[in-house]
């Protein structure tokens, strides 16, 4: 899912944001139903009822859930389709325990696409990040670029060890899914 925080590699405006902020920026005409929690909040398919965790809620995101429900939240395998307007912005294909989408995953977004393992609709663990300025595989935590990891652009190859989003030990400021200013 989204993060929503504009990233960054270098100065190069890499404008996308990390799998988990295209979550924040979908909006949609459905109602929306949702109970805040730490940050985050639980929005329930208008159709279904059945929740799904949004880690970066924004007002009027909606959400389409196809799979399993157990005691009111998404469940199993199944696809989840943000809207914004009445116009899909993300679709998120994996597995769900207890409404977030939970293990190995894939979350798509027009600019972009996540593949690899999520904990909360997160990315966290080890993934590709698929940018339109950009291709990030590595380590995760908290949806950011956590741990080893390459970013690969136009303006080259960098590879290291990240930390919150930011390139460690790199004399240029490099960072993903977060403002460059934060890598210091």
């Amino acid at each position: 899912m989204r993060v929503p925080v504009p990233a960054a590699v270098a100065d190069m405006n890499l404008v996308r944001t990390i799998g988990a902020a295209a979550l924040a920026a979908v909006c949609g005409s459905l109602p929306l139903h949702a109970q805040s929690v730490s940050g985050g909040r639980f929005v329930a398919d208008a159709q279904s009822g059945c929740k799904v965790w949004n880690p970066h809620p924004q007002s009027g995101e909606t959400a389409v859930w196809s799979g399993a429900c157990r005691d009111g939240f998404a469940d199993g395998a199944g696809r989840l389709q943000w809207m914004r307007d009445g116009k899909p912005t993300e679709r998120d294909d994996g597995d769900w325990r207890q409404g977030r989408q939970e293990g190995r995953g894939r979350q798509d977004w027009g600019s972009g696409r996540y593949d690899g393992d999520l904990v909360a609709g997160e990315p966290h663990g080890q993934g590709v990040l698929m940018l339109q300025s950009g291709r990030y595989e590595g380590g995760f935590a908290a949806g950011k670029p956590n741990g080893t990891g390459t970013m690969i652009s136009i303006e080259g190859s960098f590879h290291g060890l990240w930390k919150d989003g930011c390139l460690v030990g790199d004399t240029r400021r490099i960072a993903i899914g977060v403002s460059s200013a934060q890598c210091r």
